[in-house]
């Protein structure tokens, strides 16, 4: 455990001002913050460094990663193990791995020859083959002495005539015709738009041939189309030259032109989903590549290589970058690589081992099913976790994760004497916490950030009848598939049925569907509003059958009660606070915006069942939301949880659930999804099967070889306290009592149902959100300046300290043993017994100035990071 007695040197005996010490311990303070900040900006400056490194080795070959050597092969491997061409405009790509007598592959697709036995097939200069008569061949791929036979079958080697959604828009979306930044921009440029990424070939058909009495084409006179001038920047581009003259791309669209512009349908012409070879990518040092491909799959059941027109980009560019179908290793860690194809998406992991020489894998202790998990991620990776925490660690941080208080000094005592095996005793107490009073009402707090439970749009009464809900729901430890389905479902009057407050908060039927979608499902579905998502699956069509199930939901003013609230304008206005929701039988439909039609109810995944004629649809929703067979209603729930005890979920961000932001440990989240699901979706079972885990107990001392982990839990984060907890906490181990608007004196501030606190500035300076939102990111836990001044120099802690009502003060008023009087704040506020070398340092003294030095002792603790962090 860290000492503070670097920061204390608190001694009575010698000559003091209290100012002087006060300003002492400031500067020693802020030395500490400014300790931290220097670590963050020189980390900062190392992420800029690595990064500039990125983006120079992408754009200067000098500045490339040094050639790595080849170990000794015994075969040759490729994939695919055979090739069908369909038609003479199919081509393939093939990868080649060398197979070392440890069975470990190594990329040797640049390196290998390729040879035909006949003429029926071509290599081009960028590794591609190329169908030239019907037949079958075979294709020898060699590496040195090693081969490897590539059976090839010809179907037809006739070029068939250019397929503007199959050919053409694949181009146009290559070269970033119809990017957001481009012609696909809500507003097009210069007079010209096209769907954002080719979402509607259809509307960029029209656009392209029928728009301004069709200009952009010249069936007559090809090459003087306006569609291959502008981009070949024969004549003024303002967008640069996005196709060179005689390219592959520039005789795609010179030959649709010159076919007559013909248009196919969409359906069956576009492909329905996409793959990358290979499966899986594991590098095992920096500057080391794999050439990928992509396989697009087409509803007639046929797979077409089109790695050429797919764009490829990973999520992280500091571990491995990509660049012309190949992922070369940056440094050690994990990447995603997104393929994107015409509406159609799909990811793989890429790992960097880099260099573990010395690492041995050492078996650590299995507390639940959480840890085998886990232990493989670390195996796999070459990872050893942090040493456990102690008993005192422990304490601290499972009573501020599971109740948002810390423990009294006299419960630290008993746990720390406590003879009883380490781990037996951490369960029981897990079991003790979680349903306790004080756990309810820090989750009830957390509940109604997710739920938005704000007096602005709910009013006075409304906000304390719905979160006094929320509270009696997690009391009840109603199951949470039950729970959430009460709140879609609900109707009637806001003060008889509170859970109606969840959807009155919304108001209307797009903001359900975005907050429904981001709170229950993870998933943000405002991306796919105005068009097709940019980068995942999610089309504007899905939105708007989404929002069809809430169409009909209609809100009321009732009779009961008056309130001020904001309107939709923002004005304040007085109001009969009750609402009814309910729903309306005539009318209410969701309207395409694009079509200006009816839209019809449909979940984006999956099936419901179809609703009745005048029955409500939110119940069929509500069926298909909380089923045992939805891939992510279940998931999001358990990835959010678990954030809360690690700084961080297993997809993160926890409501951004993406392809191109997957899983860190996908095996771990669907064995706790499936656990969750067969317990009855019980959210208490799910937390005590998190904190009896090993993993959640392991401390924050990193070790070499999990210093540079970050995403697969090695070694706990500290974590600053969140708002309520830290005035709750100083609040609690002072004793004072402190006020806040609309309730009575005394009571936590996670009782506060409202998102804001009138007359309490701290909380809002430290992060409470305002409920306005259903994104995790409205509430802040960051560290800045004005925190660090506000905690050292604000009333909050100003005031608990010098109140001589409080707790201590009465304490060290009625105990005149000096070193029990030390260890009760130690104990007190960093649940821990002081070191021998704070004993020593810290000197009450006598008489007067004896309150004094400990009210100094307590300010200088709750200004350490030991307090002000989760460790």
């Amino acid at each position: 455990m860290p000492c503070l007695g670097d920061i204390l040197e608190i001694n009575s005996t010698k000559p003091r001002n209290r100012l002087r010490f006060r300003i002492e311990i400031f500067g020693k303070t802020m030395k500490n913050f400014f300790k931290l900040f220097s670590v963050c900006l020189t980390l900062l400056l190392s992420a800029l460094t690595v990064r500039a490194a990125t983006v120079a080795t992408a754009s200067s070959s000098t500045n490339a990663p040094p050639k790595l050597s080849l170990p000794s092969f015994v075969s040759l491997k490729v994939e695919p193990a055979r090739l069908t061409f369909l038609d003479g405009r199919d081509e393939h790509k093939v990868l080649v791995w060398g197979v070392t007598a440890a069975g470990d592959q190594y990329d040797l697709t640049a390196e290998a020859s390729f040879q035909a036995n006949s003429a029926l097939v071509e290599l081009d200069s960028q590794g591609f083959i190329h169908p030239k008569g019907a037949g079958s061949n075979e294709v020898v791929v060699s590496f040195g002495d090693l081969e490897a036979k590539l059976p090839v079958e010809i179907n037809n080697a006739e070029i068939p005539p250019v397929n503007f959604v199959r050919d053409v828009e694949p181009v146009i979306s290559k070269v970033g015709c119809n990017a957001g930044t481009c012609h696909g921009s809500l507003k097009g440029k210069n007079g010209f738009k096209l769907s954002l990424r080719g979402y509607d070939p259809e509307f960029d058909f029209q656009a392209l041939v029928n728009d301004l009495s069709g200009r952009r084409v010249n069936r007559v006179a090809v090459e003087d189309s306006l569609m291959l001038l502008k981009p070949t920047a024969e004549i003024p581009h303002e967008g640069r030259q996005a196709v060179k003259p005689g390219s592959r791309e520039y005789h795609l669209l010179h030959d649709w032109i010159a076919e007559g512009t013909k248009f196919e349908p969409t359906a069956k012409n576009r492909a329905t989903s996409v793959e990358i070879l290979p499966s899986r990518i594991d590098l095992d040092l920096p500057g080391r590549s794999q050439h990928l491909i992509v396989l697009a799959h087409y509803p007639n059941g046929t797979v077409r290589d089109v790695t050429r027109d797919a764009v490829l980009t990973s999520n992280n560019n500091d571990v491995a970058g990509v660049k012309d179908g190949q992922v070369t290793a940056i440094r050690r860690g994990e990447a995603a690589v997104l393929v994107k194809y015409e509406g159609s998406y799909d990811t793989r992991m890429v790992t960097v081992m880099g260099d573990r020489t010395g690492f041995t894998w050492q078996d650590q202790p299995e507390y639940n099913f959480v840890d085998k998990y886990v232990d493989a991620k670390w195996k796999r990776m070459k990872i050893l976790p942090s040493v456990l925490t102690t008993d005192a660690e422990f304490i601290r941080r499972i009573y501020f994760d599971l109740t948002g208080m810390p423990p009294t000094s006299e419960k630290v005592r008993q746990f720390l004497e406590d003879p009883a095996p380490s781990r037996e005793k951490r369960d029981k107490l897990a079991g003790e916490l979680i349903g306790s009073p004080d756990f309810i009402e820090a989750w009830a707090n957390k509940w109604a950030d997710l739920l938005q439970c704000n007096s602005e749009t709910l009013g006075e009464k409304g906000v304390w009848v719905y979160r006094n809900w929320i509270k009696q729901c997690l009391a009840k430890n109603i199951p949470y598939n039950k729970w959430v389905k009460e709140m879609i479902t609900a109707d009637g009057s806001c003060y008889q049925n509170p859970e109606v407050n969840y959807l009155r908060a919304l108001r209307e039927p797009g903001r359900m569907t975005e907050d429904v979608s981001q709170t229950f499902l993870g998933v943000r579905f405002n991306c796919n509003k105005c068009h097709d998502h940019p980068f995942e699956r999610w089309t504007q069509n899905q939105y708007y059958e989404f929002g069809a199930y809430f169409a009909q939901v209609a809100i009321k003013r009732g009779s009961l009660g008056r309130e001020t609230i904001r309107n939709l304008t923002g004005d304040r206005v007085t109001v009969a606070g009750e609402e009814i929701l309910y729903q309306k039988y005539e009318g209410g439909e969701m309207q395409h915006p694009r079509t200006g039609m009816n839209v019809a109810p449909k979940t984006p995944y999956g099936e419901a069942k179809p609703p009745k004629d005048g029955e409500d649809r939110r119940g069929v929703f509500a069926d298909w939301l909380t089923s045992d067979d939805n891939p992510y209603f279940a998931l999001a729930i358990v990835n959010r949880t678990w954030s809360y005890f690690f700084g961080r979920g297993i997809i993160d961000p926890v409501d951004d659930i993406r392809g191109s932001n997957p899983a860190s440990n996908p095996e771990l989240l669907e064995a706790l999804r499936a656990d969750f699901v067969k317990n009855g979706y019980d959210l208490r079972k799910l937390m005590k099967t998190i904190v009896t885990s090993r993993v959640y107990q392991i401390s924050i001392v990193k070790n070499k070889w999990n210093d540079d982990d970050s995403i697969n839990f090695a070694h706990a984060t500290p974590r600053r306290l969140s708002a309520e907890q830290l005035m709750d906490a100083v609040k609690f181990v002072t004793g004072a009592k402190i006020q806040f608007g609309g309730i009575p004196k005394g009571m936590r501030s996670v009782d506060v149902p409202d998102g804001m606190v009138e007359g309490n500035d701290f909380l809002a300076l430290f992060g409470r959100p305002k409920r306005e939102s259903a994104c995790e990111c409205e509430r802040s836990s960051n560290v800045t300046f004005s925190h660090a001044l506000n905690l050292i120099n604000g009333s909050v802690i100003g005031e608990v300290v010098g109140d001589k009502s409080s707790r201590l003060n009465q304490f060290v008023e009625k105990e005149p043993d000096n070193q029990k009087v030390i260890e009760e704040i130690f104990y007190s506020v960093l649940n821990r017994p002081p070191t021998q070398r704070e004993l020593l340092e810290v000197n009450l003294g006598k008489g007067d100035k004896r309150v004094e030095v400990a009210q100094d002792l307590t300010w200088a603790l709750l200004n350490s990071p030991s307090f002000i962090f989760n460790r």
